[in-house]
């Protein structure tokens, strides 16, 4: 049997990029955002892996931050609550292991180099991370490695960025399959993600005693109120 060719003036197909989707955060707590956040990336990317990646230490909030060993746990148990069975999910303990502060720009070097130059690699995060990206350490360099996949909240307009990271995002916007199909370079907005949480109101809520049944179904991914309240997190001293 002969091998087939490609007809005249055709090009072999290219190969279909491993689509890798990193999700990084002090996740203190983990909330139901960061589930839906994970969730819709997941789906609109077609992603084959998706890695938690909890902040070892928070250089922009200093000491006032739970453990790293109580946040790792309780990624864990957000992660197990997504319902997939094509993309694989798991957490990363690669910056809590890391000695010094936590940058963003050394996790996605370390990423690319595990994951070849290949392969499309994408950082997720909220419109609050986006609002204050220019305050991260190299931030500009993060597009040698990853895309950036923001999505936002309720109330959120494009007209609150401004100065370089609104430049940045007029030159690298981009559909998702342009982000599927590149390894890195690209920014994709999604507008769709009508979930408002904070860890920030969480952590105030949670300080007055434990939030009600209801209140931790909307808010907290299962298992993750029970280890907070086992734990005693967040509780006034």
């Amino acid at each position: 049997m002969t091998e087939a060719k490609n007809a005249p003036g055709q090009h072999a197909p290219t190969p279909r990029p491993y689509r890798l989707g990193i999700l990084g955060g002090t996740f203190d707590p983990p909330h139901r955002g960061h589930v839906a956040l994970a969730q819709l990336c997941i789906d609109h990317l077609d992603l084959d892996e998706l890695v938690w990646i909890p902040t070892g230490h928070s250089w922009q909030k200093g000491d006032n931050v739970t453990p790293a060993a109580d946040r790792l746990a309780m990624t864990e148990l957000a992660a197990a609550t997504l319902a997939t069975r094509r993309t694989k999910v798991r957490v990363s303990r690669m910056e809590v292991d890391r000695d010094g502060p936590s940058y963003t720009i050394d996790t996605v070097r370390q990423l690319r180099a595990e994951y070849g130059p290949q392969a499309s690699m994408s950082w997720l995060m909220g419109a609050d991370q986006l609002l204050r990206l220019h305050t991260w350490h190299g931030w500009e360099a993060l597009f040698e490695y990853v895309h950036l996949c923001t999505a936002t909240r309720p109330g959120f307009h494009l007209d609150a960025l401004d100065g370089p990271v609104l430049a940045a995002l007029h030159e690298r916007l981009a559909d998702t399959h342009l982000i599927q199909c590149s390894p890195s370079g690209h920014m994709w907005i999604d507008q769709t993600l009508a979930v408002d949480l904070s860890s920030t109101g969480l952590r105030e809520r949670l300080a007055d005693g434990p939030m009600s049944d209801q209140a931790d179904d909307d808010q907290l991914p299962a298992g993750v109120a029970h280890y907070i309240a086992r734990q005693g997190l967040y509780r006034h001293p």
